[in-house]
């Protein structure tokens, strides 16, 4: 297998170390949560399976160690993410089957590009959410919360179709939620939008996610290019931060959001440095990236449409 060199110098080495310096200096470092990025960016769209080592290669070059992705390993294999494949002394992870279910929506909330300003976006239903009683309760609630939904009373939720659904109300995992398409007859969507959404904490993140990445952004738009090497831990860095904030986004329509609102521009933003990156980042995972048979293979027409 072939060994993966340190991010070489140059521009924009600069703006990429001070993301991984950022990584370190925000505690908790959630190793597992990033190779759950990388799976969702690299390796879900090239057959779900991947080398140990390639995983281990790309977060040394974000200064974790072995040991630490070891240990975040296992926690998605105990956790039923990923499989683990011994083949030799090589070992190999792939994503479960759950894993694979769990993946398809959310990848399609985090490179989904927001509609341009002006698109005919005409405000839809709004979903409502009754929880079951009991004591699953508070743990749906919590969940439903970092997930985007919006909090009308202890036990009813509100949502949009386009947020995701917290259970198969027809399958038998449904736990008691009842999910209903509501029309708003008296008042108005923005009115019950204002009552159930606390945006602000969300608004503060897309700001600060925005923050994060201009420099580089700025960098790539003054047409510096990055090694291979840069290029894939800016992107990996870029994603995992984005779908930390996309994915507890209720992604209300713009009629029922603020005029400024910052998940606009954060979603521009992703868009541009995604595509600048694509390129070398490319170039890195097809000379590094390695599964049972040797490079990964071509990724397919979905991922080429990203941010598209």
């Amino acid at each position: 297998m072939p060994t993966t060199p340190p991010v070489e110098a140059g521009a924009p080495a600069g703006q990429v170390e001070a993301l991984v310096d950022r990584l370190h200096h925000n505690p908790p470092l959630r190793v597992w949560s990033l190779i759950v990025t990388i799976f969702g960016d690299v390796v879900a769209p090239r057959g779900g399976e991947v080398w140990a080592g390639t995983l281990s290669d790309l977060l040394g070059l974000m200064r974790i160690d072995a040991p630490a992705v070891r240990a975040a390993l296992s926690r998605l294999a105990r956790d039923g993410w990923l499989d683990r494949i011994k083949v030799g002394r090589l070992s190999y992870c792939a994503l479960s089957e759950e894993g694979r279910r769990a993946f398809g929506p959310a990848l399609a909330r985090v490179y989904r590009l927001a509609p341009a300003e002006g698109a005919d976006e005409t405000p839809p239903d709004l979903r409502v959410v009754i929880l079951p009683e009991g004591d699953a309760r508070a743990a749906l609630r919590e969940t439903a919360l970092k997930a985007g939904y919006g909090l009308l009373a202890p036990g009813v939720l509100l949502g949009t179709p386009e947020g995701p659904a917290l259970a198969d109300p027809s399958g038998p995992a449904s736990g008691g939620i009842v999910t209903l398409a509501a029309s708003v007859i008296g008042g108005s969507q923005a009115e019950l939008v204002e009552r159930a959404f606390d945006l602000a904490p969300l608004a503060d993140r897309y700001q600060a996610f925005a923050a994060a990445h201009a420099t580089l952004d700025a960098a790539l738009a003054a047409g510096h290019r990055p090694s291979p090497g840069e290029a894939i831990v800016a992107r990996i860095l870029l994603i995992h931060d984005y779908r930390r904030l996309i994915l507890r986004d209720p992604l209300l329509p713009r009629a029922l959001l603020p005029a400024d609102w910052p998940g606009h521009a954060a979603n521009a933003l992703a868009a541009r440095v995604y595509a600048a990156l694509r390129p070398a980042a490319e170039a890195w995972i097809a000379e590094h990236a390695r599964g049972r048979d040797g490079a990964l293979p071509f990724a397919g027409a979905d991922e080429t449409r990203r941010f598209t």
